[in-house]
């Protein structure tokens, strides 16, 4: 097989991400389908042992642990991709309006973006988990907001580099408006770091929602969410360790998920990957070189 073609195939570091992600996301929903009763429900059968009707057991209020494990993980995943695709959004626009406008605008832009990032997540995230208390979405849009610097840097350097090109340069001659460039020739040619960064952040809102959610923040009773489940089970940690393990492995798998896809994107756009040839030169490999920055 000539390097052309064998350049084309997925790193297995991706793959292994999109199984992960496979896996995780039809069982969460499968069970969030046909489990969600069961995950509410209280009875009598307080710490009930695993069986066929209980898969991992029963918690302190007799309510089912896998179908709870099984719904905070989904949660876990639509949270932090809607999280991801809001900052993606944002930052997307203010990177694209930095790198065409210039001058005074793209300096104004990115010493904002300078500035969010100079502000530990954690930090913002805590302030404003305590600021917006239960509203789960005005927590996650918020957490949005502080990730986007991210995409911001990759948009810019992404538009900076291809507002030359000759495609880009002929669009414009031709009368093209600026906004219809960015989305037919713009954002097109930087899906890949795009999509790096995408899951970039992804992973590091799986992290911020669960301090938030072990702190009774980003949640409303009697949902599962991961955090908090690990929060309520460290008063049965004796007798119950399994109880505080369940769901610090489910966020231990998201995260590793959603990593996996990041850096089986960022060997993707790798000029081994690329080109075949050590080396090598792609433009994909520029526009990436910031994927990730500054939120990790």
């Amino acid at each position: 097989m000539s390097r052309a073609v064998g350049s084309r195939r997925l790193p297995a570091i991706l793959l292994a991400g999109l199984v992960l992600l496979l896996v995780l996301g039809l069982t969460s929903g499968v069970v969030a389908l046909l489990g969600q009763d069961a995950s509410l429900r209280i009875s009598d059968d307080a710490f009930a042992d695993p069986s066929a009707a209980h898969w991992l057991g029963t918690d302190n209020l007799g309510r089912d642990r896998f179908a709870r494990l099984c719904i905070a993980t989904g949660s876990m995943l639509v949270s932090s991709a809607s999280a991801a695709l809001v900052a993606a959004v944002i930052g997307s626009v203010l990177g694209i309006v930095a790198g065409y406008a210039g001058g005074v605008v793209d300096a104004v832009i990115m010493r904002l973006v300078d500035l969010l990032l100079a502000i530990p997540s954690i930090l913002t995230a805590l302030m404003a988990g305590v600021t917006l208390g239960e509203d789960r979405a005005a927590v996650v849009f918020a957490m949005a907001v502080i990730l986007s610097p991210g995409f911001a840097r990759v948009m810019r350097s992404s538009t900076l580099s291809l507002r030359s090109r000759d495609f880009v340069v002929a669009a414009e001659i031709s009368g093209v408006s600026r906004a219809r460039i960015a989305a037919t020739h713009i954002l097109p040619n930087s899906t890949t770091p795009l999509l790096a960064q995408f899951a970039s952040v992804a992973s590091v809102v799986v992290l911020l929602e669960s301090v938030l959610n072990f702190l009774g923040l980003g949640v409303t009773q009697p949902h599962p969410a991961a955090g908090l489940m690990i929060s309520e089970s460290r008063r049965f940690l004796q007798t119950e360790p399994f109880m505080l393990v369940e769901p610090a492995i489910a966020i231990l798998l998201v995260a590793a998920m959603w990593n996996l896809l990041a850096d089986g994107l960022h060997a993707r756009m790798s000029p081994k990957t690329v080109l075949g040839v050590p080396g090598g030169r792609s433009r994909h490999v520029v526009l990436g070189a910031r994927v990730g920055e500054g939120n990790r």
